[in-house]
């Protein structure tokens, strides 16, 4: 129901900063290196974090709010 954007920014020196937001919304980011084992384990951490965001969002669509 939500798209999921993954983008790449240029950071400082030759580093670049891989972006992954939801509705113009960030929920993760991390500098990216060029080291295979870092890269996995951060690649499971921002997919965890955009299932943590996603229950979240369908959560808070459950409940009512009365203003």
């Amino acid at each position: 129901k939500k798209i999921v954007t993954v983008s790449e920014e240029l950071s400082f020196a030759r580093n670049t900063k891989i972006l992954i937001s939801i509705d113009n919304v960030v929920v993760y980011e991390f500098l990216a290196k060029p080291d295979e084992e870092f890269l996995v384990l951060v690649a499971k951490d921002s997919v965890n974090a955009t299932l943590v965001y996603l229950k979240n969002l369908e959560k808070q669509s459950k409940y009512i709010t009365q203003y």
